[in-house]
């Protein structure tokens, strides 16, 4: 059963191109995500905006025109997206309606390249590129860079908040080891302003590809373009070896040594994970109950209020809590524990993780 087409007329068109095969990314604010832009825009849309964003690729320019269909005058606008260097052409976007139709603002896209060995050292003078809008996006100082590795360092270590850095980090190495000349979609939180006192946050789509370079074994090309979206999108990775992220918390969670994690759904008042060094300071491995029944009667109605602060994210429970908790022995052990959110965009969290210490 064929898909019913997305309405397309004056909302902004996405595509990509990598290695000739062109993709739909999004139709205003609907992503498409990878899907034939002929079987999924309108008819109206085929025949009027589409030939006009094969040609702005074809040709390198913007394409402003006037194209009657039916009975209606058309306005199209397309525009193509190019590396910062001006070599490759890796989309296109553009917008059509009657003339005289008011549109939405403009999309900012941004265009990257980055050309890398297997070590991940950068290759040339002109290996990292971000063009002004990939700096506009992030509303990042093009000044402000401090990475050897350029932009893409800074992007790196930087501009990605800590809870999407893993999954980018082995996507991208992914992609340059597979060098497969596909494209590959990325969904990620961005850090914006950085360095101000105000600091914001967007969500970003990425879409790339890397291949070999020629004459040059072990050197790869990557490159593409960026922009904001509404939501987190489809993660397509396409012929690649991503390493799981769930593994980086298995691995952290493993080397823990002084320090016990332990993650907690406090809805059901259950602990559901513990690191390893969780027994080793001498409570039961398989504990699966509420962290605070562990406390002594007495000091059990501080656990949960500090609990229920943290939470919420209440600043008060920033402070570590200081309190006994029963072990295997059956005797107790003073320790300090501080909590984390885990869901920060609900409140009150369902989900924390704790860091038990010995006091």
């Amino acid at each position: 059963m064929s898909e019913e087409p997305i309405l397309d007329e004056a909302q902004w068109v996405v595509l990509d191109r990598f290695n000739d095969v062109t993709t739909l990314l999004s139709v205003g604010n609907v992503p498409v995500n990878g899907k034939s832009p002929r079987k999924t825009l309108t008819e109206t849309g085929r025949r009027v905006l589409l030939p006009a964003l094969v040609a702005a690729m074809d040709n390198k320019r913007t394409i402003d025109v006037v194209v009657e269909h039916g009975t209606t005058q058309w306005s199209v606008t397309a525009k193509p997206i190019v590396t910062p260097d001006g070599t490759e052409i890796i989309g296109a976007y553009g917008i059509y309606g009657p003339t005289g139709t008011p549109y939405p603002p403009e999309p900012l896209i941004g265009a990257w390249q980055w050309t890398v060995d297997r070590s991940g050292n950068n290759v040339g003078e002109l290996s990292s590129l971000w063009d002004k809008n990939l700096y506009a996006l992030h509303e990042y100082d093009p000044g402000a860079v401090s990475s050897t590795k350029g932009p893409v360092g800074d992007w790196l270590t930087k501009l990605l908040p800590h809870e999407d850095r893993a999954q980018v980090k082995t996507v991208v190495d992914a992609g340059l080891s597979a060098a497969n000349g596909i494209h590959q979609l990325l969904s990620f939180g961005a850090i914006t302003r950085l360095g101000t006192d105000n600091p914001g946050r967007k969500q970003l789509a990425l879409t790339g590809t890397s291949v070999p370079v020629p004459g040059s074994p072990g050197v790869f090309h990557a490159y593409g373009f960026t922009r904001e979206v509404p939501s987190p999108t489809r993660v397509i990775t396409s012929g690649l070896n991503v390493v799981n992220v769930a593994d980086f918390t298995r691995a952290y969670f493993e080397l823990a040594s002084e320090t016990a994690f332990v993650a907690i759904d406090c809805i059901q008042s259950y602990v559901f994970m513990t690191s390893p060094s969780w027994a080793r300071l001498g409570f039961h491995p398989d504990f699966e109950g509420d962290l605070a029944t562990l406390s002594p009667t007495t000091e059990r109605p501080n656990a949960e209020a500090v609990i229920l602060a943290a939470r919420q994210g209440d600043p008060a429970s920033f402070d570590p809590l200081i309190t006994t908790l029963k072990t295997r022995a059956d005797d107790f052990k003073a320790v300090r524990i501080r909590f984390s959110r885990v869901d920060r965009d609900v409140t009150p969290s369902r989900y924390l993780i704790a860091a038990v210490e010995e006091a």
